[in-house]
């Protein structure tokens, strides 16, 4: 029988910036960036990830995070 709830096997803080997570986050699938979880074949399993900008826009109704997203980092 399934668990209720998949498995959690990258968890993220939303308060810390990717470099800053417990695990490496990737930006993208490259054979020489190592995993950072394994899963079987047909497991059901779940990933947090950090929002494009890297957290820099807040849940917290305001349009300046958007006008002020540095887009350089």
């Amino acid at each position: 029988m399934a668990p209720s709830t998949p498995r959690l096997v990258v968890p993220i803080d939303p308060k810390k910036k990717p470099r800053e997570q417990k695990l490496p986050l990737h930006n993208r699938w490259h054979p020489s960036i190592p995993p950072v979880a394994d899963v079987m074949t047909g497991e059901l399993f779940r990933v947090e990830m950090v929002d494009w900008t890297g957290g820099s826009i807040g849940d917290n109704d305001s349009a300046m995070d958007v006008k002020n997203i540095d887009l350089f980092t």
